[in-house]
């Protein structure tokens, strides 16, 4: 008889540690403005690889090469008005200079590891060059430009305070606070300069409308510090403030006299442009009854009269 033996067959096998390029990031700020130096970095881990080369690349166009085994290293290819300092960029860095809305895009790191697997990775990010407005916001009470920063009311009252920015890319945001405390605005929207419609030359607007009463107004200050800010990004941010005082019905309590704003604006309807509502157009009260005043004058002297006759 024979005895069959089990064999068994043993199977080794090898691991190998797979190395190389690995871990490409970029890092591109979100936003910059018009003028901005600017400096874009790329880091990678190539473990046991050397390199081979690296570009940069602008929407798929190509605007910087690092090679370091060329003598010199880096070359830069001109387009959309890139200006590339050379001095200052590298195998991880590339400076632009004097940057244009024109490179405003999506920017791409290639990495190359160099023989024998040149293998390749990428990485992405987008920027955004804005153009900044050049001036502070303005802001108009009920269609009349605010100047001295201080006007007064009466309680019920309704104004439509108007806060405008003048042209820039992106268009700004806009935030109203009465107080301190947060509101929303009613409306927003653009008004053309010279009947323009490129972004150079429409401004861009918000408005809110507040109803003068003990919600809003402390009865204790009986002030309102209405303020519009602006802000693109991080990059800017602008600031329009106005007073608001409440009204004593006796008009010699604030010195009885009136002082009216002056420069009154006027719109042309066009473009979304509010100022052609109910509401503008129409001067502030700023001043008190003085026949209310003169009224009470006479009635207290009656009384003095007959309390003495």
């Amino acid at each position: 008889m024979i005895a069959s033996t089990p064999c068994c067959a043993e199977a080794t096998f090898s691991l190998f540690k797979v190395v190389g390029l690995k871990n490409v990031k970029i890092t591109v700020p979100e936003a910059v403005a018009v003028g901005d130096t600017v400096t874009l970095s790329c880091h990678y881990d190539l473990e046991d690889d050397a390199l081979y080369l690296i570009r940069w690349y602008l929407d798929s166009e190509e605007f910087y090469r690092y090679v370091p085994k060329e003598e010199p290293p880096s070359r830069v290819f001109e387009i959309s008005g890139i200006t590339v300092n050379i001095n200052k960029s590298n195998a991880n860095l590339v400076t632009l200079k004097s940057v244009t809305r024109n490179q405003t895009g999506t920017y791409q790191c290639e990495v190359s590891a160099d023989a024998p697997s040149f293998h390749t990775e990428e990485a992405q990010a987008t920027m955004l060059v804005a153009v900044l407005p050049e001036a502070q916001p303005s802001m108009t009470v009920n269609g009349l430009r605010v100047f001295n920063n201080k006007i007064l009311v009466r309680m019920d009252e309704s104004l439509k305070m108007i806060c405008t920015s003048s042209p820039s890319y992106p268009p700004v945001n806009f935030t109203w606070s009465i107080n301190g405390i947060p509101h929303s605005s009613t409306h927003t929207g653009f008004h053309s300069v010279n009947g323009g419609q490129s972004w150079e030359t429409r401004e861009a607007w918000s408005e809110m409308v507040i109803h003068i009463n003990y919600n809003v107004v402390s009865p204790y200050t009986r002030r309102l510090m209405v303020r519009c800010e602006t802000n693109i990004f991080t990059l800017y941010r602008g600031a329009a403030v106005v007073e608001l005082d409440l009204m004593e019905d006796n008009p010699w309590s604030f010195g009885g006299k009136v002082s009216p704003t002056m420069d009154q604006r006027s719109g042309s309807g066009k473009d979304g442009d509010p100022d052609n509502s109910a509401l503008t157009g129409s001067a502030i009260l700023i001043g008190g009854c003085y026949k209310c005043f003169i009224f009470r004058t006479f009635v207290c002297f009656l009384v003095v009269v007959l309390m003495f006759s």
